[in-house]
C-alpha cells in the first residue's frame, strides 16, 4: 500500500493522525523570571492542533536553571513551570494531536546576564565563537563540568522527563544536536575531556547514553526521539569528517535502549554531506530501520515524495508552521501557502 503524508502512523500505541509534524522552534514567549508558559502559547500550539498536525514538538525547554541559552526560554523544572503545561497539552489533546516536550541544554551557548549571574557550562572549558542570541554579547568561556555535575544534569534529564509526562505531554524528545551540551560531548572539538566522558567517540556518546539510560525509566521506549545534527549553530564550518562512522554509533546507542524516533537535523533536506556522497536521512535511512523525522527547508510536495518513497516516516515543517497555523488544512486542499516572513512573523505568537 502506498504511504501519504496524509495517512495515520502509529509507533507502538503511540498512534499520530497523519504524519506531518510542526518542528521544534524557538519562540521566546515564557516569563523569563519563572520559565512557565502562559495561554498565549497554550492557543499557538492548540491552533495547530486544531488544524490537524499530527505530532507537535515543542521549543527547546530546559531541564535546569543553567540550561537556557536566551530570554524567554520556559522550563519544565519546577512544579509551577510543569503546571503550567498543562494548559498546553489539555488544549492540544482536544483535536488527537500529539504533543512531545523537546528537552534543552545549551551548556556553553549561554551568558551569565541570561543565567542569573552563574557561568555556562560545557564538558570543557573552551568558548564558543559568535554571540548570545539576543543578548548580542560575546559567548563567555563556560566551566568545566565536574562528573559530580554531570551524573546530576542526568538525572535533571530524567526529572524533566518525568515532569513533562505529569503535564500531559504525550512523550519528549532529546536535543543531541546543533552544538548543544549533547552534542558538545560528542564532538571532538568541544570535548577535550580526558575521563570516561571524552577521548573516544564510544566515550563521547557516554553523556547521551546515560541520559537515555534514565529518561527511559520515566517515558515509554517508543515515545521518546533523538534530535542528531552535523552542524553547529556556534561553528559553521564544523564538519564530520566519518560521518558513516558517528552514523553508526549513534545508532549503536539508540538501538541499546531500543528508542524507536531518531530526528536527523539538517538546513536542507537531501544535500550531501561534505565528507560523504549520502544526505544524513540517508544514512540514517541505510542502517536504521525504526521511524526517522525528516526535517530540512522541504517543500510540501517534497515532503509528500519522501513519504511514498519511504526515505522517512514522518516530515517536519517549521517555519510554514509559523506562517501557516492551518497548515495541514491548506496541504489537503492544495491552497496557497503564506511565506514566512521573520520580521513581521517572530515578534509574536499566532
Amino acid at each position: 500500500m502506498t504511504c501519504s503524508i496524509f495517512s495515520d502512523y502509529s509507533i507502538g500505541n503511540l498512534n499520530l493522525d497523519n504524519r506531518i509534524v510542526m518542528a521544534p522552534m524557538t519562540r521566546g514567549f515564557a516569563d523569563n523570571q519563572t520559565g512557565e508558559v502562559n495561554y498565549l502559547i497554550a492557543d499557538y500550539y492548540g491552533k495547530r492542533a486544531r488544524y490537524g498536525a499530527g505530532l507537535i514538538i515543542t521549543e527547546g525547554i530546559a531541564i535546569n536553571e543553567l540550561a537556557k541559552g536566551t530570554y524567554g526560554i520556559p522550563g519544565i523544572y519546577t512544579h509551577s513551570q510543569t503546571l503550567s503545561w498543562q494548559k498546553v497539552t489539555r488544549e492540544v489533546h482536544k483535536y488527537n494531536t500529539k504533543i512531545f516536550a523537546q528537552l534543552w541544554h545549551v551548556g556553553r551557548l549561554s551568558h551569565q546576564e541570561v543565567l542569573g549571574g552563574h557561568a555556562p557550562v560545557s564538558p570543557s572549558a573552551l568558548a564558543a565563537s559568535g554571540f548570545v542570541h539576543r543578548l548580542r554579547q560575546p559567548f563567555q568561556t563556560p566551566k568545566s563540568l565536574s562528573k559530580q555535575e554531570i551524573y546530576n544534569i542526568i538525572d535533571d534529564y530524567k526529572i524533566a522527563a518525568r515532569n513533562a509526562m505529569e503535564a500531559g505531554f504525550d512523550g519528549i524528545e532529546i536535543h543531541a544536536a546543533h552544538g548543544y551540551l549533547i552534542d558538545q560531548f560528542i564532538s571532538e572539538k568541544t570535548n577535550l575531556r580526558q575521563d570516561e566522558f571524552g577521548g573516544s567517540l564510544k566515550k563521547r556518546l557516554r553523556f547521551l547514553d546515560l541520559i537515555i539510560k534514565q529518561v527511559k525509566k520515566v517515558v515509554p521506549k517508543n515515545r521518546i526521539s533523538i534530535r542528531i545534527s552535523e552542524k553547529k549553530d556556534d561553528d559553521k564550518d564544523y564538519t564530520w569528517e566519518q560521518p558513516e562512522e558517528i552514523v553508526l554509533a549513534i545508532i549503536e546507542v539508540l538501538s541499546k535502549h531500543k528508542i524507536k524516533i531518531v530526528h536527523p537535523s539538517v538546513e536542507n533536506y537531501g544535500y550531501a554531506l561534505k565528507n560523504d556522497k549520502r544526505s544524513l536521512h540517508e544514512l540514517f535511512r541505510q542502517y536504521w530501520d525504526q521511524t526517522i523525522i525528516a526535517v530540512g527547508n522541504i517543500d510540501p510536495d517534497e515532503g509528500s515524495s519522501i513519504i511514498k518513497k519511504k526515505q522517512a516516516d514522518l516530515v517536519a515543517f517549521g517555519q510554514l508552521f509559523i506562517s501557516n497555523p492551518d497548515l495541514v488544512i491548506r496541504l489537503k486542499a492544495k491552497q496557497e501557502l503564506f511565506p514566512y516572513n521573520t520580521k513581521n512573523q517572530l515578534t509574536y505568537l499566532n
